[in-house]
């Protein structure tokens, strides 16, 4: 039986990943649009989740905004960019962070 290292519960924390956004996400109706665009996502370790839920702890609402801000690798976004960034882009964003970060079981924020 061979078990885990410290290093290999570890490793992937630091991994990202390259997720292609649909043009009907980026720009719904834009039928000159042909291919997405890439974002760059790293999955949320149980700390960072952690400091997302203290930080939203009176305002739920900010918990997918600070989970997109913190997940995003390229291109980065401030708070306040995420915050304008349309509905259908956020739930998309968000279901591929869930699935990177092992969050399978969705919650009701």
């Amino acid at each position: 039986m061979t078990t885990l290292t410290p290093e290999d519960l570890l490793a992937g924390a630091d991994a990202t990943y390259d997720i292609m956004v649909p043009p009907d996400i980026l720009r719904p109706g834009d039928s000159d649009t042909e291919n997405g665009l890439w974002v760059q996502l790293r999955p949320l370790t149980i700390g960072k989740f952690q400091l997302i839920i203290k930080a939203a702890r009176d305002d739920s609402s900010l918990i997918p905004l600070l989970m997109v801000k913190e997940s995003l690798v390229e291109p980065t976004l401030s708070l306040e960019e995420v915050k304008k960034l349309r509905l259908g882009l956020v739930k998309f964003l968000i279901e591929h962070i869930r699935n990177l970060s092992g969050l399978t079981e969705k919650k009701n924020y």
